[in-house]
């Protein structure tokens, strides 16, 4: 497992852009579908974000 860190701001319309070498690490390509999900309770909560093969 590799750690890599990164930092990125949402933008005006909620969004945040995943920086280059993430998207990399991760083999994201562009138009691909990702699942987010919160994790965690109260201040402590973090977002993992998965990337999946298929809609449902």
């Amino acid at each position: 497992m590799t750690l890599m860190r990164a930092f990125s701001r949402l933008d005006k319309e909620g969004r945040i852009k995943i920086p280059g070498n993430i998207q990399r690490e991760a083999g994201l390509k562009e138009g691909q579908l990702v699942e987010l999900k919160t994790v965690g309770a109260g201040r402590r909560k973090s977002i993992h974000i998965t990337s999946k093969e298929i809609a449902r």
